[in-house]
């Protein structure tokens, strides 16, 4: 019986969203950071589809050598650093993340998320021009 409950204790545990990023913070792969971030969140909309404006996100990411650290084509977001090849007052290990939400199907709404706010305002210009 101490068993039983043993394992359905760890079930649990294993099962609860927060515990299952653990694995992903400590491995550097999780969007936790971003989600949380507030003052350094820019959004726009596109006429694009989902999918191809996450397609632009990765182009624009390619075309401005910055470095890609992790994405995900399902839930459509692609985080990047080496900024300061663009913005030079931060580090190369400063993240930008670019987020793809669909409105209907054919706009989308592309945040751009950083913890540091300058950064994310100046990649959120650098990215609105380069669509333009």
């Amino acid at each position: 019986m101490k068993n039983l409950i043993l394992i359905l204790l760890c079930f649990v545990l294993f099962c609860s969203c927060s515990v299952l990023d653990y694995p992903k913070r400590i491995a550097g792969y999780s969007v936790a950071n971003f989600e949380n971030e507030r003052e350094g969140r820019f959004a726009m909309d596109i006429n694009l589809p989902a999918q191809k404006a996450y397609n632009k996100c990765n182009l624009f990411i390619f075309e401005k050598h910055l470095k890609t650290n992790f994405k995900n084509d399902k839930k459509l977001y692609v985080v990047a650093s080496q900024c300061s090849l663009l913005y030079e007052f931060c580090l190369d290990s400063t993240e930008v993340g670019f987020f793809v939400k669909e409105k209907d199907d054919k706009s989308s709404t592309i945040e751009i998320i950083s913890n540091n706010v300058n950064l994310a305002k100046f990649i959120f210009q650098k990215f609105k021009d380069y669509n333009n």
